[in-house]
């Protein structure tokens, strides 16, 4: 083989190969923002009812929520009750929450393990008959981690002004 023929295929093997790990880079982005979207979706979705900070409730809450996160995180957020801050929003506006318009954008290339997410969302609160009563913009960071195959939230930091404003 000449030396010409060599360089170009060893050129046609990296193109091949940057394509290739560009297709699994991009099936782990896609499976990564669904992982977050299945999170905030389930995060963000809250039925409001007079004992919503009730045992049962918040033991039912922190269930609920438990599968989308890592062990490590899981433990941090039921700790200081990260699981139920919706609940805060809820009890405070007495109208129920649902998430909306979810939209990620990739914030670096995924590693193998983890990948930055930054996310928005509008926080809808309804009334009894399902009614849109508000609509607030939010927005924030999610770090995902792959887990035994399975995207997981690793770290969360939404906008905690909004959520704030909302429970005040």
């Amino acid at each position: 083989m000449t030396l010409r023929l060599k360089g170009a295929l060893l050129a046609m093997f990296v193109v091949l190969l940057t394509v290739v790990t560009g297709c699994d880079n991009s099936k782990e982005v896609n499976q990564a923002i669904q992982a977050g979207e299945a999170y905030k979706t389930v995060e963000y979705t809250v039925s409001y009812h007079e004992d919503i900070f009730s045992e049962e409730s918040i033991l039912e809450r922190n269930k609920l929520m438990k599968p989308y996160l890592t062990d490590e995180y899981y433990s941090k957020a039921e700790l200081n009750r990260y699981t139920t801050l919706p609940f805060n929003i809820v009890q405070k506006q007495q109208l129920s929450l649902t998430p909306e318009n979810l939209a990620f954008e990739p914030l670096n290339q995924p590693t193998e393990n983890t990948y930055d997410l930054h996310y928005t969302l509008d926080f809808v609160l309804l009334d009894q008959d399902e009614n849109e009563v508000k609509r607030v913009p939010s927005k924030g960071l999610l770090t995902m981690m792959k887990v035994n195959g399975k995207w997981l939230v690793q770290a969360d930091e939404p906008d905690w002004k909004v959520s704030a404003e909302l429970s005040q």
